[in-house]
């Protein structure tokens, strides 16, 4: 399979190795010809020239190499037409052997092969490091704030084209199936610190299971598309499924809504979830401190303020709240969407 011939590629241990290999399978054809070119010179020499073995060899060899030393013995006309021709071979096969050479280099194996080299020496230090299956859009997602945490990523896709894209994002990239054991065992499963799989659900189950048969105590985040898969990616192993639909259609909901919210994060297995909304201009909560504001909606959480100064915790905003400003809370639909009606532009009603 492709994924298997990369890993193999992969996993050559040095970059010099790996062009020495490369260049030995390119000219494994001209050598061949100049190993036949030579055998039938010397038999050329022997039968028409009647000479030895040891001068037959020595003699095709400086001829196809063009070394221009003199004759081992004099020539006839038939030995001299011989060795025109022997000339002319040995022209051929320089020629042959140049254009392999060039068209090698020109391709960009060698460059490729250095490249693979230098990954597999990179993975085999990576410990600690995140595991990302698929680079789709979620995936991509993933692998940007994996980074950005200043985590060392590692993405694994069997398209090789998005080599490029993954590398741009500050991550390693291994051409492969994250379903494949070997491929998950390449990418260094056994010492990571989590994996996430972003493929569909299917294959996050078949991913799930083979990386806990490889690394037990390994944390495993899935994408579900469908939520019934849910209940069977955890029995795979999954540590953690993530409805991305279900998150995203809740949030589109509540910001449709309520103009005051801006963004919306479930809080899998509960009814609760986080929000952030805006405080709105004549509101209620405008001119309230955050502890008169959890006061009158009872059960929110109010976690932090957000302002243009940067993200502030509850306790250390003391000052009114104003408009514009971006409250961080945690609660149940009630208890939120009381609070978004203190935080309601004035005037405005609450949508049917």
């Amino acid at each position: 399979m492709l994924h298997d011939a990369a890993m193999l590629h992969d996993r050559t241990p040095t970059g010099r190795t790996s062009v020495v290999r490369l260049v030995a399978a390119r000219i494994r054809g001209p050598g061949i010809a100049a190993l036949v070119a030579v055998a039938v010179a010397s038999t050329g020499y022997v039968v028409i020239e009647g000479w030895g073995w040891f001068d037959a060899v020595y003699m095709s060899i400086i001829t196809l190499g063009q070394v221009g030393y003199g004759e081992t013995h004099p020539l006839d006309d038939g030995g001299r037409l011989w060795t025109m021709g022997v000339i002319f071979t040995g022209f051929t096969i320089y020629i042959y052997s140049a254009a392999t050479l060039t068209a090698l280099f020109l391709s960009g194996e060698v460059k490729a092969a250095l490249r693979g080299a230098r990954r597999a020496k990179m993975r085999e230090h990576l410990t600690d490091h995140v595991v990302v299956a698929g680079f789709g859009r979620v995936g991509r997602a993933a692998t940007e704030a994996a980074t950005r945490s200043g985590r060392q990523c590692e993405v694994i896709d069997c398209d090789a084209s998005r080599e490029a894209a993954v590398e741009a994002a500050g991550a390693l990239f291994l051409h492969g199936d994250a379903r494949d054991a070997a491929v998950l065992r390449a990418a260094g499963v056994t010492r990571a610190a989590a994996l996430i799989t972003s493929l569909d659900d299917p294959s996050n189950a078949v991913v799930a299971l083979t990386a806990r048969s490889l690394a037990p105590s390994l944390r495993i985040v899935s994408r579900v598309t469908d939520v019934s898969w849910r209940d069977r990616l955890m029995r795979a192993g999954v540590s953690h499924a993530v409805p991305v639909y279900e998150s995203v259609g809740a949030g589109l909901a509540a910001s449709a809504l309520d103009a005051e919210v801006l963004s919306v994060l479930p809080i899998a297995g509960t009814d609760m979830r986080v929000e952030e909304m805006e405080v709105g201009r004549d509101s209620r909560a405008e001119g309230m401190v955050l502890a008169d504001l959890m006061h009158s909606a009872a059960g929110a959480h109010i976690l932090g303020l957000r302002r243009e100064a940067g993200l502030a915790r509850w306790h250390e905003a003391s000052d009114p709240l104003g408009a514009g400003d971006v409250l961080v809370v945690m609660g149940d639909a009630h208890t939120l969407e009381l609070l978004t009606d203190l935080v309601r532009r004035g005037g405005e009603t609450e949508l049917p």
